[in-house]
């Protein structure tokens, strides 16, 4: 299996963080270095949930896995579209919108 895909010598938090009921879940992956990284999934929005809000303790680099959503982030007016294979960048203290009309799966940078 590639590297690409998956994170040799890790340790994993056992208990997920949920969000919106279930509806967004992720788990904090550890590296050997101290560095962490959150592998997450969110389901589609939809009349219950029209979007998901989200906030920043830290800089963040949000890396699209599968999907494809559009973002908001706390100073802008518009949407961006992201797809699989792209990333959007959130200061830290800050927060973003995401609508989804499908299932996003997500690995969240912690930057800063």
């Amino acid at each position: 299996m590639p590297n690409s895909i998956r994170f040799d010598h890790v340790s994993v938090e056992k208990i997920a963080n949920v969000y919106y009921e279930g509806r967004s879940f992720s788990r904090t992956v550890w590296f050997e270095d101290g560095r962490k990284k959150m592998l997450g999934i969110i389901l589609p929005c939809d009349s219950e949930v029209a979007e998901y809000e989200f906030h920043t303790e830290s800089s963040e680099r949000i890396e699209i896995l599968a999907g494809e959503c559009e973002v908001k982030r706390a100073d802008e007016d518009d949407y961006t579209y992201y797809r699989a294979g792209q990333a959007f960048v959130v200061e830290g203290h800050s927060s973003y919108t995401m609508k989804n009309e499908e299932i996003v799966q997500y690995i969240c940078h912690f930057e800063g």
